[in-house]
């Protein structure tokens, strides 16, 4: 399979945390996105892996109708890339997180 046609989803959020009802509410979504398969990157930037553009828009498609449903105020942006671009992110300062560590060697492994 080509590193053009597997894409990665990037969801990067800011949603507020002053009432004890906006820290369950970001809890919730952090774990939606946990139950869907993302993985963490930073405290909230979460990323996937899917097989296809078309399995990335529903993938998409999902964490919109979530937001819909459940999330009033706050940030919360999407970006897809490809995964020859997902691998020629620096990380500039750290260590790549455990679940990154796991997931990104099996990709290029085909």
């Amino acid at each position: 399979m080509s590193a053009f046609k597997i894409m990665w989803l990037i969801v990067m959020f800011d949603l507020p945390t002053q009432t004890k009802k906006d820290r369950k509410r970001y809890r919730w979504f952090a774990n939606f996105l946990d139950k869907q398969g993302f993985i963490r990157l930073q405290y909230s930037v979460y990323a996937k892996v899917f097989n296809s553009y078309e399995s990335a828009m529903h993938g998409k498609k999902r964490i919109k109708e979530f937001l819909h449903l459940n999330i009033k105020h706050g940030n919360v942006r999407l970006m897809m890339l490809t995964d020859a671009q997902f691998g020629k992110m620096e990380l500039i300062v750290g260590a790549p997180t455990k679940q990154e560590e796991i997931a990104q060697p099996s990709l290029f492994d085909f």
